[in-house]
């Protein structure tokens, strides 16, 4: 049976669901951290399971952007099930596996994770820009992202809430049945495109208006968001959070930033992203020191002025990187959003990685001091070298 295009509607529905349900089983790890046997209290191994997902998605995003710009979105979204079934079975099973068998294990289930996570932003961003014209995508991709937020708000308050009730393998039975309802959505509102193929590597997309501005900028947003996620879970379970607490901590980051996200992009429009992004690192820099507090309240509060910073930072980004994609006809969507998830995922990998190897060996508190300086050089380092850039004006 032959399928009609996808609709503008439906795409924005599938997107919406996709993005939520990937942020909201990324965040339900938070909370658990603490009490899992093969994390054991290391602030390194913690790492290890959030670099192991961005290190996945940074390998499979370019395979699957270039396969959006040859095949269209519908096969690479259908084909990111399987890696999403694949990382909620491998949670639930291995969740209170013990040592060296169990961290690895769930590292497989983060990277398996963030291969289902490349299909759903390379793929779904594209998806949204191939099904509605330029004046539309702003708003629809706006909406589309605000699940993130809920996603990130709601995945480790009702994590912490359901492995404190029910165990820690609850959360991952919700996740499955929020699986199930994305699968049933992808199979039957993603049909093809109305764009011809497209070709275009890269490299060619990464030469297009406003690229290195850009993509810099994500990466270090998303190396914002990312830090205090190994580190601080279990810092404050040490100030004496549960899991509930802790959840609840990362959710209201999470609900703080959505908020900021929207005001951020009209102040985007009016002083440029370079002076947007410069005030996002100094307030992430106060956040940062805030964090390492030995003290609960100023380490909780460290924790929202951070996500703050990490939206200053991300706003300017997602709808201009979408204009790298137009300088190439026909519009190379696929490798646009590929260059821009690459972007991100290369900040998830780094900075978890360095906050758990820096917090072994430094402790948390010297971590976040340093994490605080480079904010507040790079911060410096925009307002001195970086050229503001608006939204509606782009440069190469």
């Amino acid at each position: 049976m032959s399928r009609g295009p996808t609709r503008p509607r439906a795409a924005a529905a599938v997107v919406t669901l996709a993005l939520a349900v990937d942020m909201f089983l990324y965040g339900s790890l938070v909370p658990l951290l603490p009490d899992l046997p093969a994390v054991a209290g290391s602030a390194g191994a913690a790492g290890l399971l959030f670099a192991a997902y961005a290190v996945a998605m940074l390998v499979a995003t370019p395979v699957v952007g270039r396969w959006v710009d040859r095949s269209g979105p519908r096969a690479p979204l259908l084909a990111g099930l399987a890696a999403l079934a694949a990382a909620t079975l491998l949670f639930a099973v291995v969740i209170d596996v013990p040592g060296w068998a169990g961290l690895a294990v769930l590292s497989l289930a983060r990277a398996a994770q963030g291969v289902a996570a490349a299909a759903s932003w390379a793929a779904g961003l594209a998806l949204i820009a191939s099904t509605h014209p330029p004046e539309r995508r702003g708003t629809v991709m706006g909406f589309a992202l605000s699940a993130v937020g809920f996603g990130v708000l709601l995945g480790p308050a009702v994590s912490g809430f359901l492995a404190d009730a029910f165990g820690p393998r609850a959360p991952f039975v919700l996740v499955a049945v929020l699986a199930a309802a994305d699968a049933v959505a992808r199979v039957v509102w993603v049909g093809p495109t109305a764009d011809a193929p497209a070709s275009a590597p890269l490299r060619e997309v990464a030469r297009g208006p406003q690229a290195g501005l850009l993509i810099g900028l994500t990466a270090l947003g998303a190396a914002a968001i990312a830090f205090p996620e190994p580190v601080l879970p279990l810092h404050l379970s040490a100030l004496g959070l549960g899991a509930t607490g802790i959840g609840l901590v990362f959710g209201a980051a999470a609900l703080l930033g959505g908020l900021t996200a929207p005001l951020a992009g009209v102040v985007t429009d009016r002083f440029g992203a370079a002076r947007v992004a410069a005030a996002g690192t100094s307030v992430a820099a106060v956040g940062f020191v805030l964090c390492g507090l030995p003290v609960a309240g100023a380490s909780i509060a460290g924790v929202l002025v951070v996500g703050v910073g990490a939206q200053l930072l991300l706003a300017p980004t997602l709808v201009l990187i979408g204009t790298l994609a137009e300088h190439i006809q026909p519009p190379a969507y696929g490798a646009a959003y590929a260059l821009y998830n690459l972007a991100y995922t290369a900040g998830l990998a780094v900075a978890p990685l360095a906050a758990g190897t820096a917090a072994a060996l430094a402790g948390v508190a010297a971590t976040t001091v340093a994490a605080a300086a480079v904010a507040a050089l790079t911060g410096a380092y925009l307002l001195v070298r970086g050229r503001p850039a608006r939204s509606g004006t782009p440069r190469s």
